[in-house]
């Protein structure tokens, strides 16, 4: 038996029956429940009790508001996500008390009301999810700008830039493609009508690539028909801004679309990553290694897998309990990510089980690599390390290369795995490579 579906409550406020009249005729009932009111005092109770989800606020032009409901948003801080109504003759709201997440043009549509609060509910969630986490490592939110126009892309640069956004810029989509693979930027405006392939054309190359398919992707048009955004949203694009673009509402929704980017690149990473160590798991262990052997088929080249093990580690934890076990396997992947190169990656496998992958590396090279490791993890003065068999800390490695070791991701694991097993029989602190299969 299912439980309740939750739907997230829209609180309306505004004293315009025309706008009253549209959001409920068009919203989605089936993903959303309604909430109206004319009067602040009212909004503010719905807010207080907890009821809304989400604010659509339509500034009263014909009337001054009270100012209580700025003076309570202000005190809330950031408990309720605001989705501000204006329409395009209209100069943008002069609203600082509030914080806006996204913007919605009169008249309004079914299809922005809906991709308007579907992006407002997605981050609001994914920031109570990820309320006490830092965020992802990464440098300056990074934007590319793909437009033709020379004027075009100044004005707009000039307006992101003005953020301490970084922008890279693009004149046509086959720039963009290489552009985007190459930086990675968190977000991509995209103009609808270029030289070459048309925007609705680059977008669907974004979003079949897999390492740019979550990068949110904004349509920049001079056209507002119903058919090119229905179109756009189909292709994969987030959003879209109607030309003249207006400062206000591409920084609220550039600033939006960008949290979002990172809070998802958060939890990736937190899904991706060991919470002992910070090294990269055993999940991510598997993408990696098939991307890495689809490569290296591709172009021909070695591929080098080194599993290490330590050495008598139930000892340790049996004489020195668990939580200085766990400050050896802390200090193991330090010793390994500081002792391989940057394009080298090294994996929390298991237990006392660690993996690095080395692209582009013979059996000598991984060999040395092994023996380097080794060496380092040897010499380490590990706490309580007299203590073990030796009077030392140690470890014992199996090193595997693709193809000679084997041809696919569980044949390399396993005759590394193999490999690994022979050192410690042989009586550990060494490494063993593995033999060919057959």
């Amino acid at each position: 038996m299912t439980g309740p579906v939750f739907h997230p409550l829209v609180l309306l406020l505004s004293g315009s029956r025309e706008t009253i009249t549209a959001v409920a005729s068009q919203l989605d009932y089936e993903l959303f429940n309604l909430l109206i009111t004319t009067r602040e005092e009212e909004a503010i109770e719905a807010i207080r009790r907890g009821w809304s989800d989400v604010l659509i606020f339509e500034p009263l032009y014909s009337q001054h508001h009270s100012g209580c409901l700025s003076t309570f948003l202000q005190e809330q801080g950031d408990a309720l996500p605001v989705i501000l109504i204006t329409s395009p003759q209209d100069l943008f709201p002069e609203c600082p008390w509030l914080r806006v997440y996204e913007v919605l043009h009169k008249p309004i549509s079914r299809l922005e009301l809906s991709a308007r609060l579907k992006s407002v509910v997605t981050l609001r969630q994914l920031e109570k999810q990820l309320a006490d986490h830092p965020l992802a490592p990464g440098g300056a939110a990074r934007v590319l700008l793909v437009e033709d126009s020379p004027l075009q892309r100044k004005i707009l640069a000039g307006y992101l830039t003005g953020e301490g956004i970084e922008v890279i810029t693009a004149a046509d989509g086959a720039e963009a493609l290489r552009i985007a693979e190459q930086q990675r930027p968190d977000m991509i405006l995209l103009d609808v009508v270029l030289p070459g392939m048309d925007g609705f054309e680059v977008c669907r190359h974004l979003k079949e690539n897999p390492s740019l398919k979550d990068t949110p992707v904004v349509f920049i048009t001079s056209r507002q028909g119903r058919e090119e955004k229905i179109r756009g949203l189909e292709c994969g694009a987030d959003d879209f801004l109607i030309k003249p673009v207006d400062k206000r509402e591409l920084l609220i929704r550039t600033h939006s679309l960008i949290r979002r980017k990172q809070l998802m690149d958060t939890l990736v990473h937190q899904a991706s990553r060991d919470p002992l160590t910070g090294l990269y798991n055993r999940r991510q262990l598997a993408l990696d290694l098939q991307r890495e052997l689809s490569r290296a088929k591709r172009y021909s080249t070695p591929l080098a897998l080194i599993m290490a093990d330590v050495d008598f580690f139930k000892n340790y934890n049996d004489t020195n309990g668990h939580l200085a076990g766990d400050e050896i396997l802390r200090q193991l992947a330090g010793l390994f990510v500081s002792n391989t190169r940057d394009m080298d990656t090294v994996y929390r496998y298991g237990g006392e089980e660690f993996i690095i992958l080395l692209p582009q590396t013979d059996l000598a090279g991984a060999v040395a690599v092994a023996e380097k490791l080794r060496q380092k993890v040897e010499k380490h003065s590990f706490p309580h390390g007299e203590k073990q068999t030796g009077g030392r800390l140690t470890i014992s490695l199996g090193v595997a290369v693709y193809p000679d070791h084997g041809r696919d991701a569980e044949g390399l694991i396993l005759a590394a795995d193999q490999a690994m097993y022979r050192a410690k029989k042989e009586g550990r602190n060494r490494y063993a490579t593995a033999t060919p299969p057959g």
